[in-house]
């Protein structure tokens, strides 16, 4: 473990009912996260409303999910240059709509990230022409005023009882989730003082 001069606090959230919309005392469209944070940061000390704030303000969110891979098959269902590929690295989700959060401050960073860890990036746009899912990124957003981006592993036959992803994009998954835990606060700590 790396010794650390500053206090941030990792975390990991993992949640139930996704696939069920997320509202529930313990889905990501709960107050859970709210609560969650509240209660460490008080913990610190005695509870300040705006100090809380000014540290959620600071913190990232990485919405870790899966992303829709490009079919051989049905490849006319992906934008030219956005066709995420197995084993070539994880996806980094945009959508202007926000049904994805990731916008241009986050792409920077994760990118930087990513190079540190010697991660290979993909993005991914929807076509116009098609409608788009989303995660539980823009939920936690909007609940926790969390600066979020959202990404993915890329797979096939997402939601299906053949799901199929790849082994080395999980590798990749493992190296930058240690490089975003190790190293986020001193890229974004300049980005983000006051």
């Amino acid at each position: 473990m790396t010794e650390r001069d500053h206090s941030e606090v990792d975390m990991i959230m993992l949640f139930d009912h996704e696939e069920v919309g997320s509202q529930s005392a313990q889905g990501a469209d709960s107050n859970m996260a709210v609560e969650i944070t509240q209660r460490i940061f008080g913990a610190f000390g005695p509870f300040d409303q705006e100090r809380y704030y000014q540290a959620i303000h600071k913190s990232f969110l990485l919405s870790a999910d899966m992303a829709h891979a490009v079919h051989p098959n049905y490849s006319e269902k992906h934008q030219g240059q956005h066709m995420p590929k197995i084993q070539e690295g994880i996806v980094l989700k945009v959508n202007a709509n926000q049904r994805y959060m990731t916008d241009s401050v986050g792409s920077s960073v994760l990118k930087v990230l990513a190079q540190q860890a010697n991660v290979p990036i993909q993005e991914f746009i929807v076509r116009n022409d098609s409608l788009c899912g989303s995660t539980i990124g823009p939920m936690m957003a909007a609940k926790a005023g969390l600066k979020t981006i959202d990404i993915g592993a890329p797979q096939l036959a997402m939601h299906s009882i053949r799901e199929t992803c790849g082994v080395v994009d999980l590798y990749y998954y493992k190296k930058l989730f240690a490089v975003f835990f190790t190293s986020y606060y001193d890229l974004a700590e300049p980005l983000l003082s006051e």
